[in-house]
């Protein structure tokens, strides 16, 4: 019986989210049957370089939340200093999977795979819904305004 491959997926997972779980589940479809998912949970200091702000809930929570979820077989936190050939020694992927919104990383991730000619797939997986609250940042931006203007009662749809 051959082993089913591989799937590496990354990400801050901050505010966890029903766009979350679906990246997550169309990560791991890529890989095929018997498919193992691995999810990198952004650290903290890495959120900070990368955002400019630091996460909502500390990289252990999202380390264990991400962890929690059916789809995934192992989440860990990434390397204290953005290793990520050190992530790719330890986890050995077949596939990496990045987000509707990360061209940028996928460029890079592309170019360290061919300077290192590893032969490891990037898939970048669309954008979960038309719109709504697929993002964190949707997220923490709605209950910004619905904080700000919580004096004002709403009624009920």
């Amino acid at each position: 019986m051959t082993r089913g491959k591989i799937v590496l997926a990354t990400g801050a997972f901050d505010l966890l989210h029903l766009g979350h779980v679906r990246f997550l589940e169309a990560s791991k479809r890529k890989g095929g049957p018997r498919a193992k998912l691995i999810v990198v949970v952004a650290r903290d200091k890495t959120v900070f370089s990368r955002k400019g702000r630091m996460p909502i809930l500390p990289e252990d929570q999202r380390r264990e939340l991400v962890g929690s979820l059916r789809v995934v077989d192992k989440a860990v936190l990434g390397h204290a200093h953005l290793d990520l050939l050190g992530i790719l020694r330890e986890v050995s992927p077949d596939i990496i999977c990045v987000g509707y919104d990360q061209e940028q990383i996928k460029a890079s991730v592309e170019k360290i795979l061919r300077g290192q000619r590893l032969p490891i797939r990037v898939v970048q997986i669309p954008k979960f819904g038309p719109n709504g609250l697929s993002s964190s940042t949707e997220i923490k931006q709605r209950v910004a305004r619905r904080w700000t203007n919580r004096a004002k009662p709403r009624k009920a749809p």
